[in-house]
């Protein structure tokens, strides 16, 4: 393999790093001298963003967060060795990419910065954004993987990753769908959510306006006509315990839902609930219901069935619980058959 070969794999490794990692990588290539970064974010720390999107007089701009990551480093072959060269070329060039896509993607995704609705979205495919905005030596190798790097805040506080502004058309319509959904606080049916999307010029077939909904895990028509959480609340899929599935269930902190096949007969209306609960790691909270179940009250209902759980991450897991328990006490009647303490 030739030099030019080894030097292209290198630099998609350097395009992969995290901030963190390429800030510690920038220092060493550049002999950085600490001190002078005292006041700069650390390079160990975890989360931090590439940059803050700001509207100054109606424009949109952005501050880079941390020097090392926006400057052009100056490039001296008289006292750089020739490797050294090659590194210094590296970071300049990680660099000019970052701060291009993101100035792009400030035009092409303008609703989306003013709204911060995801529903504000456009399509865009990684081939086309390169087609619309293309830069020196930028193709769609390099792009994809520099975006899940480059963490950014939004004018109204949120942070996301940049590869989330380049929605499909599938995704996008199924973000203006839940939009659609969300701005009605009766349960719309998927005939009335194409009605109001042909309104705005977008024309679906009911299967694909179901396809979007179910990659967004937004339920159907009846489900949420008798869902007792919010419209703001989005489980996940249902995962079953039974086959083994625990590996599919996150060890974060959230609340989660026991299920039954079997609906079970509540004061109000039946329901396939059981349990609600929650946990700082999920994971290891619902491998304690594999096999036969520990919670007593829920023996004579599983007799057998399989249980199925779903979940929401959340860091407020204790508060969100208690919210559940409320909402589901005035939906159906009563608390869920496992669940002795509540509201």
């Amino acid at each position: 393999m030739d030099n030019t070969k080894i030097a292209l794999i290198i630099l998609s490794k350097i395009l992969e790093m995290p901030l963190e990692r390429y800030l510690t990588f920038v220092n060493k290539k550049t002999n950085a001298d600490t001190a002078r970064h005292e006041s700069l974010p650390s390079v160990r720390k975890k989360g931090m963003v590439y940059a803050r999107v700001l509207v100054k007089d109606g424009k949109f701009t952005f501050a880079i967060s941390d020097p090392r990551l926006a400057n052009s480093v100056p490039i001296d072959p008289h006292k750089i060795p020739g490797n050294g060269i090659v590194a210094l070329k590296w970071i300049n060039t990680r660099n000019a990419f970052s701060k291009h896509i993101l100035k792009s993607l400030l035009d092409y995704q303008r609703a989306f910065w003013l709204s911060g609705k995801e529903a504000d979205l456009k399509p865009l495919a990684l081939r086309q954004f390169l087609l619309i905005y293309p830069f020196q030596y930028l193709d769609q190798s390099r792009l994809s993987r520099l975006l899940p790097t480059l963490r950014v805040e939004t004018p109204l506080g949120k942070v996301l990753t940049l590869r989330k502004l380049f929605p499909s058309k599938k995704r996008s319509s199924a973000y203006r769908i839940e939009g659609i959904i969300n701005q009605h606080d009766a349960p719309l049916k998927d005939k009335d959510i194409q009605s109001a999307l042909a309104l705005e010029g977008i024309r679906l077939s009911l299967r694909t306006i179901c396809n979007c909904r179910k990659l967004l895990n937004i339920p159907n028509y009846k489900q949420r006509l008798s869902d007792y959480y919010g419209k703001d609340m989005r489980f996940s899929q249902y995962v079953r315990l039974s086959r083994g599935q625990q590996h599919r269930i996150p060890c974060d902190a959230g609340v989660y839902e026991l299920n039954i096949p079997i609906k079970v007969q509540y004061a109000k209306h039946d329901s396939n609930v059981l349990y609600i609960g929650s946990s700082k790691n999920l994971r290891k909270r619902v491998l304690n219901y594999s096999g036969a179940a520990r919670n007593s009250r829920l023996t004579k209902y599983v007799n057998g069935s399989d249980l199925h759980v779903r979940y929401f991450l959340t860091e407020h897991y204790i508060q969100v619980e208690k919210e559940l328990l409320k909402q589901f006490k005035r939906t159906y009647g009563e608390l869920p058959k496992g669940n002795v303490l509540g509201a």
